[in-house]
């Protein structure tokens, strides 16, 4: 259980990244205040460390988004509202982060060895959850500037599309994206959040969750879940990977 130092320092940073997100206008006020939410219950389950690549993330993809908007905004892949993110991205991507810092918080009240497995599990899928939306983004943002070709397998195969039609990849995408999720990897080992095979375990249910994402997002089901559902269940593909890999616990 992270000690109660660890846990104010994560509430003040978390207070501290809300607002340089606000003067970076990467968010809205309202997706500021809507991250301290998850923010807030990392901190609480996993302390001060979780912050770490939380702040790659969220920052991360803020810069990842501005990086050639001209080019992007011309090719017509640019996000909209200037790339400011707002509640339903933070709720898309973050809500299951927070719950897995709340669960990560109620397993080290119960204590003992099982309550510290727990808490190590929820660690990891926490990880991976950030991992995934990161190299989801990565892919989106980085892969209209190396201006290759985009292609999308679905029921008819392999076929090309344009850069920015939903589950389009290209190589230059798909290198993005294993660098963001392993970033994220490398990070929450680096801080203690996790230690270097769950890190790694961690990038690889983000890339496997963000290709899975990819794959769906031209289907039925994909189209009914719409941008901010696919982004939940990418989260929750994440999550259910990595808690699976990490079964063999409690």
């Amino acid at each position: 259980m992270p000690d109660s130092f660890s846990i104010l320092l994560g509430l003040a940073l978390s207070f501290v990244g809300a607002a340089a997100v606000v003067a970076t206008r990467q968010g809205t006020v309202a997706a500021a205040l809507a991250g301290l939410v998850p923010a807030a219950a990392a901190s609480v389950g996993f302390g001060a460390p979780a912050l770490a690549p939380l702040v790659l993330f969220v920052l991360g993809s803020g810069t990842l988004t501005r990086l050639g908007r001209a080019t992007k905004q011309a090719a017509g892949t640019a996000e909209p509202s200037g790339g400011r993110r707002g509640v339903l991205n933070v709720a898309a991507k973050l809500g299951l982060p927070a719950i897995l810092g709340l669960a990560a918080a109620a397993s080290h009240v119960s204590g003992g060895a099982s309550g510290a497995a727990y808490g190590a599990r929820f660690a990891t899928a926490f990880a991976a959850a950030l991992a995934a939306a990161f190299a989801d983004t990565a892919a989106t943002e980085l892969g209209p500037l190396a201006r290759g070709t985009a292609y999308r397998l679905g029921a008819t195969g392999l076929r090309r599309v344009p850069h920015g039609a939903p589950g389009a990849v290209s190589v230059a995408g798909i290198v993005a994206s294993l660098g963001a999720a392993a970033s994220i990897g490398v990070v929450s080992a680096a801080v203690g959040l996790v230690a270097p095979r769950e890190g790694a375990i961690a990038a690889v249910c983000g890339v496997a969750a963000a290709t899975a994402e990819s794959v769906a997002a031209s289907t039925r089901w994909g189209n009914w879940l719409g941008h901010h559902g696919r982004n939940a269940a990418l989260s929750a593909t994440a999550v259910a990977l990595s808690l699976g890999w990490t079964s063999n616990g409690p």
